[in-house]
């Protein structure tokens, strides 16, 4: 783990000693401070992770957000207080708003084991790399990566959480940056969609996730195939027509094939795109609300869409064994989906006491680092062998 840095801002001596020496002893390298104003000083971009008192006499936890958010931070925040849990969750809804990455919330006093859960999801879902993630790659960078085949897919397993099958699997855009090594695609679609390279980007990963489908399904692994559109991409009336014509040129089955959009689609104006979701549905393709709970969108708009699958936010199934308000935004959404006759994928599945808890409340299926991390079309291969072997014992 050396090579995370990670700063603690809390006026109570012995509580940032103790928060210190616990991430000290997973090899992060700490800085901290009992004085809230020296938080300025001590702040640098190559920060990752601020553990922050919320509740401090001299300065807030607010007050330094604010201050994250005018210097455009990349850092992952971890919320502690020992006051109402309603202000700490207001706190992480303020930082999430504002485009940042909340680890979660922890209620004073906590134990170790806590504090080291939630430094260990970080290590588990970030790339710490050479390559400075706060500039944006170039648009000739991106264009030279599309052309020299510097993109590739990963797959993560999407598992039905009664019978253990593995139904499906999520396609993942990766870019193999030449200093930065594996860039996730959450550093470089943004940049993508402001310069006009997301249909590229688009047309890349669903050709891409198709044929891999189609070698799959000639091995005899039935596997459907979920992948991520870009809302800008929903403006493109020729989409479902396009899309519906290389499926079938393919010779795959348009049935297996579920088309994610998130949630900040419908935030922002669902009619915009009804069109192109409807057609879409209308050729036989599934429709799922991506990353739910994380934004805005009305009980209207999420009825209106023909969306036949939700996909429940890690944010809250990541938390919810340890988090009750988490837990029963998960119950909701499940009852909520299962109404509206739904579809419920569970992310973030991080242990087996999670899997139980979505099993119990009748989600339909999950996936998560747990059961496995998102993989190459070969590394699936040999996982698939594997989980099933694994599975046997459960009949």
């Amino acid at each position: 783990m050396n090579g995370i840095k990670l700063l603690v801002v809390d006026d109570e001596t012995d509580f940032a000693a103790f928060v210190a020496e616990v991430a000290e002893e997973m090899n992060f390298e700490v800085l901290s401070t009992d004085n809230p104003a020296e938080f300025s000083t001590l702040y640098s971009a190559d920060i990752n992770i601020i553990v922050l008192d919320l509740f401090m006499p001299a300065t807030d936890g607010i007050e330094l957000l604010r201050f994250l958010y005018k210097n455009k931070s990349k850092a992952s925040i971890v919320f502690m207080s020992g006051k109402d849990k309603s202000v700490l969750r207001s706190a992480k809804k303020l930082a999430q708003e504002q485009k940042m990455t909340v680890l979660g919330i922890l209620q004073k006093p906590f134990r170790a084991e806590e504090l080291e859960k939630l430094l260990l999801s970080y290590v588990q879902h970030s790339h710490i790399q050479n390559y400075d993630m706060n500039e944006f790659p170039s648009l000739e960078e991106l264009r030279q990566a599309l052309e020299n085949k510097d993109m590739f897919l990963v797959y993560q397993p999407q598992i039905n959480l009664v019978s253990r099958k593995v139904i499906g699997v999520e396609a993942l855009i990766r870019w193999k940056h030449p200093v930065g090594g594996e860039v996730p695609a959450s550093y470089f679609i943004p940049f993508a969609e402001e310069n006009d390279l997301i249909n590229d980007i688009t047309s890349f990963t669903t050709k891409t996730a198709i044929r891999q489908m189609c070698i799959w399904d000639n091995n005899g692994f039935d596997l459907q195939m979920s992948i991520n559109f870009s809302p800008k991409v929903l403006d493109n009336l020729d989409l479902p027509e396009k899309l519906a014509a290389y499926v079938i040129e393919m010779g795959a089955d348009i049935s297996k094939i579920t088309i994610e959009v998130t949630e900040t689609a419908l935030m922002s104006d669902v009619t915009r795109y009804m069109d192109i979701l409807a057609r879409l549905r209308m050729k036989g393709f599934h429709l799922a609300v991506d990353d739910f709970g994380t934004g805005h969108s009305s009980l209207q708009q999420l009825v209106r869409a023909p969306f036949s699958e939700l996909k429940i936010d890690q944010m809250f199934v990541r938390n919810m064994d340890r988090d009750q308000e988490c837990r029963t935004i998960v119950e909701i959404s499940i009852l909520l989906a299962h109404k509206l006759g739904m579809h419920v994928v569970a992310e973030g599945i991080e242990n087996e006491n999670i899997w139980n808890i979505l099993r119990d409340l009748g989600c339909d299926e999950g996936q998560g680092y747990w059961m496995s991390k998102p993989m190459t079309a070969t590394g699936i291969d040999r996982w698939m062998t594997k989980w099933s072997s694994q599975q046997a014992r459960f009949q």
